[in-house]
């Protein structure tokens, strides 16, 4: 769990610490007290007291202590700078440093930045580098898993901590048809979709279909999201991906299909109803499919 002190709540909030003393003394916001009587918030609690009554995480606080170039980290992220994010994220990936890339990544939604965002905006592009420098011959194959590995097993340490707005009766498959492996983008997605109060079933990588589509059957999920590397001559995956649209539609239920493709598929090729290519898309248009919209209400200072 991540703990914040009165002082770092207020930086992120833009508030006089008095006032978070003063909130938590009236419980108005959720907090603990060490031993020592010291006023400990869980990062959740705040953020979801920041959304309920409509105070934007607009401050900073320090990053975390094991950064190098923490200043510049902290510019970059005042300035939403994620270029310059992705590059410390980068560094992290190619180091395979699990403790450091699952520390940038709590630094991250500490400030109430959408892990959606985050998906598409510095765990793509330093995985995309890295991914080309082992296309060019100057990464190693065991550098690329180290990298890859070392963000999933980021993603799934922060997993727990992710501020959850709450549930909204709708639910979700997530998964990554046979043969795919590659779970980043599907799990960013996952939990992105359980941040916006979706329950969320993920049965991961290497999904065959039939289990998927008796999943479907059983579970009668509002949505499916598979995630397949769709590349020319790769024929029974596109069949695959093609075959689930029966029971999906046939239950009237909404079918996303996202990841790699060398190819220009459109929705009625893929027969889904939407193709994603980022996880802030994915998340739009299912908001704006379901009308899931709803509005902060202020708290009194």
């Amino acid at each position: 769990m991540t703990y914040l002190s009165t002082n770092e709540v207020a930086a992120l909030i833009s508030v006089a610490e008095s006032t978070i003393k003063r909130w938590a003394d009236e419980k108005h916001i959720p907090c603990h007290r060490t031993l020592g009587g010291h006023r400990k918030f869980l990062l959740q609690d705040v953020l979801r007291f920041a959304d309920e009554n409509a105070y934007p995480v607009s401050g900073t606080i320090a990053p975390p202590g094991n950064q190098r170039g923490g200043h510049g980290l902290d510019i970059a992220l005042q300035t939403r700078n994620f270029a310059g994010i992705a590059d410390h994220f980068y560094g992290g990936a190619l180091k395979a440093d699990k403790q450091g890339l699952y520390e940038l990544l709590s630094y991250l939604c500490k400030h109430h930045i959408p892990l959606s965002a985050v998906a598409d905006r510095v765990i793509r592009p330093a995985m995309t580098r890295i991914g080309q420098e082992w296309l060019d011959g100057r990464l190693e194959i065991n550098q690329e898993h180290l990298a890859s590995n070392a963000v999933l097993d980021g993603l799934i340490h922060l997993g727990p901590e992710l501020y959850r707005k709450p549930a909204h009766g709708r639910s979700a498959v997530c998964a990554c048809l046979e043969g795919n492996y590659h779970e980043l983008g599907l799990r960013a997605l996952s939990y992105s979709l359980e941040s916006e109060g979706w329950k969320v079933h993920y049965l991961g990588a290497n999904t065959p279909v039939e289990t998927l589509r008796s999943f479907v059957n059983t579970e009668r999920p509002d949505v499916v999201c598979v995630s397949a590397k769709i590349m020319n001559g790769t024929h029974r995956i596109l069949r695959d991906v093609r075959s689930i649209s029966g029971i999906v539609h046939r239950l009237k239920t909404t079918y996303l299909v996202g990841g790699i493709s060398d190819e220009d598929l459109s929705v009625a090729e893929l027969k889904c109803d939407y193709a994603s290519n980022s996880t802030d898309g994915a998340i739009a248009f299912l908001k704006d499919r379901f009308q899931l919209k709803p509005g902060p209400k202020k708290h009194r200072q």
